[in-house]
């Protein structure tokens, strides 16, 4: 069973995304193969040419949850995908661009299909109060395996990442 580690996330640009979702399975269409955050870095990438971001294995994109569920029991979720700089927004707002500063983050490697994450987070959620640290803001989820590379869900992988400062 994976552990729950302190790990530093250094400061770094993205491009950001914002949306209501039922959960993060709407994102991607298997039966066209459709991946609508490849959609919105395609066109971050046309408006900006000089904006990179990194390649395979050195990315880092991550989902956060900065509000409870809506009443209608869809999510808020910020998306946000690192890139080498800063660019120009998106004239009609479909992304922005930020810097994201560095955080201290209790950390935790958790394999499963995308809907069962809440699980890793609750085991997060225990070691930070078990361990003497307090949630420092919103908990992000950052893709490592999912649809665009295994064929199995119970084989999609995320870090669960809780920003945390000592109480």
């Amino acid at each position: 069973m994976a552990e729950v580690e302190i790990r530093t996330i250094p400061a770094h640009v993205v491009y950001r995304a914002e949306y209501d979702v039922k959960g993060v399975d709407d994102f991607f269409d298997p039966e066209t193969d459709r991946n609508i955050l490849y959609d919105l870095q395609y066109l971050m990438e046309d408006e900006n040419p000089d904006v990179h971001v990194p390649e395979d294995g050195e990315d880092y994109n991550y989902f956060e949850y900065p509000y409870p569920e809506n009443p209608d029991g869809t999510v808020h979720i910020v998306y946000r995908d690192m890139v080498d700089v800063m660019g120009k927004d998106n004239a009609d707002g479909a992304y922005a661009f930020e810097q994201v500063p560095e955080i201290e983050a209790a950390v935790l490697y958790h394999v499963g299909r995308f809907d069962s994450v809440g699980d890793g987070f609750a085991r997060v959620y225990d070691w930070i109060e078990a361990n003497g640290y307090e949630i420092a803001g919103p908990g992000r989820v950052s893709a490592i395996h999912g649809p665009w590379d295994r064929e199995n869900p119970d084989e999609y992988a995320n870090e669960c990442q809780v920003p945390v400062r000592k109480k």
